[in-house]
């Protein structure tokens, strides 16, 4: 349970860190076409094809910004489940480490709001085992 609950925590923090790299970064950055467009364009399709390419955009940075944040940490999230991933093997290392960052920025990315609620769930459990008496 203790690794569950680590691994949960892990992927919540680092997911919140790219959620909120993302957010900086949308702002900012122009010329991937972030922020929604104030006047309506000319053509229904084009609307809708601006936003869905605004959203695919905002999709590849959380996983890039994701997968950044657990490089730096030196996140390897099947190792703290203790599972051993397929490409743990492969040579050179920097290649199994940098597949493993991949797989914990995709999970941060797209798993967020998962990982936030499964870690209320284990909370509030933890926190009901220690308020349940032993039986005799």
């Amino acid at each position: 349970m203790d690794e569950l609950m680590q691994f949960v925590a892990v992927m919540a923090a680092l997911s919140a860190g790219a959620q909120a790299v993302t957010q900086q970064m949308k702002k900012r950055i122009t010329f991937l076409h972030l922020q929604a467009k104030a006047q309506p364009n000319d053509s229904k399709w084009d609307e809708i094809y601006e936003e869905t390419l605004r959203r695919v955009n905002i999709h590849f940075l959380a996983g890039a910004n994701g997968t950044v944040l657990a490089g730096i940490a030196q996140v390897h999230p099947l190792q703290m489940l203790k599972l051993t991933p397929v490409w743990s093997a492969m040579q050179p290392e920097w290649v199994a480490s940098g597949l493993d960052y991949v797989s914990a920025g995709v999970l941060v990315a797209y798993g967020g709001p998962w990982f936030h609620d499964f870690l209320g769930l284990l909370r509030a459990y933890k926190v009901q085992l220690k308020t349940i008496p032993p039986v005799k």
